[in-house]
Formats: C-alpha cells, sequence, structure tokens
C-alpha cells in the first residue's frame, strides 16, 4: 500500500516555520494525509501532534511560548563547574507533560499512522527512533517503542535536547540528545516504512548563511557549532534519493527503447536480471521539499523562544508552502 510520510527536521523555534507550513498544507479543500511522521529536536513535538490533526495547538505552542517559559537560563554561570548542561529544563519537562496526556498518548497508540522520534544515543553514536505505536519492525531498524507514556515523554524531551545546553536525557540506561545531523537519515527511515511520497520540510535554506562574525564567547561558540550539527539532516539522504529516481526514470526509458526496436518485454527484463542490482524492487519515490529561502531569524541556534519572531516564522512557513505547493 502507497503511503505519504511527512519528514521534519530539528531547529528549536525555527520549527515554527514548520507549523506555518502545516497549517497551510491542512487548509486546503483536500489536505495530504500522511500515514508517517519522523522528527527530531522541537519537531518530535511538531510530528506528534500533527498525526493527531492537532495543528491549531500547534499554533498556539509556537507562538505563545517564550524562552522563560521553557528553560531557566539565569543560572548558567553557576551551573557550568559541575552540571551536565548549562541551561535548567524542569519547565520543558513539565510543559512536556502538559502537552502528551494519557488520551493524546493513547490516541497516538491506537493510531494507524506511525510517529517516529529521532534521538542520538550518547554511548552508540547511533540515531535511534521512538515510537508509541505498535509496529512491525525490520531487521537494521533501530526503532524502540514507548508502551508507557513516561517512555514516551523522555523520548520527546530527548529528542529536543541540545547537547551542552540541555542535559542528555536517560531512556532504559542509555543516554540521548536530539538526533539532527549527519547521522539523520529521516527519508532513508520513511522509505524503509514504505513511503512512496515523502514531504520534507527543512528550516535552513539551500545556501547557507555566512555568518560575518568573529566568535569570541564560549556560549556564541558553543552555539554555532551546535546548530551547525543538529538542525539539518544527511544532505546525502536527498541526494541518494534524488539520484535513484533518475536512474529508475533512466533504466525505464532504455526498456521502452529496447521494446520499441522489436524486443519482447520478457527478454528485455532478462538483461537487467543480474546478480546483486542495486535497482531490484525499486520504485520511484516523490520528493516535495518545503524550506525556507532565507535563513530564519531565530537567535542561539534556536534556543530563544520570542513569541513575535516565531509567528513572523510561522507566517513565512504558510508562504512558502503555498510557493511550493500551492
Amino acid at each position: 500500500m502507497a503511503k505519504t510520510a511527512l519528514v521534519l527536521c530539528g531547529g528549536g523555534s525555527r520549527a515554527a516555520f514548520a507549523v506555518g507550513a502545516l497549517k497551510y498544507i491542512h487548509s486546503q479543500r483536500s489536505p495530504i494525509q500522511f500515514d508517517i511522521f519522523c522528527g527530531t529536536g522541537t519537531s518530535a513535538i511538531i510530528a506528534s501532534l500533527a498525526a493527531l490533526g492537532e495543528i491549531n495547538l500547534l499554533e498556539k505552542l509556537f507562538t505563545s511560548n517564550s524562552t522563560a517559559d521553557l528553560l531557566n537560563t539565569s543560572t548558567l554561570l553557576q551551573r557550568f563547574p559541575n552540571s551536565n548542561s548549562l541551561y535548567n529544563t524542569t519547565a520543558f519537562i513539565q510543559k512536556i507533560s502538559n502537552i502528551f496526556t494519557d488520551a493524546r498518548f493513547n490516541a497516538l497508540k491506537e493510531s494507524e499512522k506511525e510517529v517516529l522520534i529521532a534521538t542520538m544515543g550518547l554511548q552508540t553514536n547511533q540515531i535511534t527512533y521512538f515510537t508509541p505505536n505498535e509496529i512491525p519492525v525490520k531487521k537494521g531498524q533501530n526503532i524502540h517503542q514507548t508502551r508507557q507514556i513516561t517512555a514516551f515523554r523522555q523520548a520527546v524531551l530527548a529528542a529536543c535536547s541540545a547537547p551542552v545546553f540541555m542535559p542528555p536525557v536517560e531512556i532504559n540506561s542509555q543516554q540521548y540528545f536530539t538526533g539532527g545531523g549527519q547521522l539523520y537519515k529521516p527519508i532513508e527511515m520513511a522509505i524503509e516504512r514504505g513511503a512512496t511520497s515523502i514531504y520534507l520540510i527543512q528550516l535552513t535554506p539551500v545556501t547557507s548563511s555566512n555568518k560575518q562574525v568573529f566568535f569570541q564567547d564560549l556560549i556564541d561558540i558553543l552555539e554555532r557549532q551546535i546548530d551547525l550539527n543538529t538542525v539539518s539532516i544527511n544532505e546525502a539522504d536527498i541526494s541518494t534519493l534524488q539520484l535513484q529516481n533518475k536512474a529508475l526514470k533512466y533504466i525505464s526509458a532504455v526498456k521502452a527503447n529496447l521494446e520499441n526496436n522489436g524486443i519482447s518485454a520478457s527478454d528485455v527484463n532478462k538483461y537487467f536480471e543480474i546478480p546483486e542490482n542495486p535497482f531490484e524492487e525499486k520504485l520511484p519515490v516523490d520528493l516535495q521539499i518545503i524550506r525556507p529561502e532565507k535563513a530564519l531569524a531565530a537567535a542561539l541556534g534556536g534556543l530563544e523562544f520570542s513569541p513575535p519572531v516565531m509567528k513572523e516564522m510561522l507566517e513565512y512557513g504558510q508562504q512558502i508552502a503555498q510557493k511550493i505547493l500551492g
């Protein structure tokens, strides 16, 4: 059965852009029906609530919460010597508990829609996905089911936790952070889960911003480095799919030309039945990419949550989604 996947990148407050794009999609007469939702960072919250169709709640969350509502940054210097993070996340933990109630968690568990929350394991240096769904897991897929609401909340918290600024989250004796960066390959995972159509919402433009700033402050340097390593996905995840689609289109054209020149379809297929055929049983996957044309105005690598700024990013996400999909 053909499936449609929504793939989201992390980026803290920048994820308001993704909420705007989803708001546009859901405002259409016949909204896209997603079967698979994959996200990391604050987009783990978006993926989960989008699977429940709660776009209005997402808009409220990403236009009304300030940094002080989520993170305690006032004790940064005192916490530095003997702590595993610079910020205190008590308020954020409470926020996640308030969002993901028993009712919402049970609705996710019972839903036929797949939700995949990506995290990075500190001990394993691997991307680990957590899901509230009871789904069959193929060999090699690093997917763990969260059967209890506490474990699910911990998985969402881990996906949102930027290293150094926020503490790692312990799940089953392992420590986890946000799953963005070069090891994050959600497109590959979505295809493995059966997606034949993928909508990717990225939070960075095609051309990355060149900051004409000489970084001297420790926190600014940390923020910049973490931002560069967690906000995106592995670009090869995109290019590999695009190359595969081109190759499949080329092979199809070659087969058609051979048949047009009098070679039977059965003989043509025999020519392509070779050992270790990398395209055997592969099908083209439609890929739609929604991404900003300019850098989003999020301070502290997205760790600063300003309602007016997030509202602007949300509206910008709507505009870009309309431009691409409209």
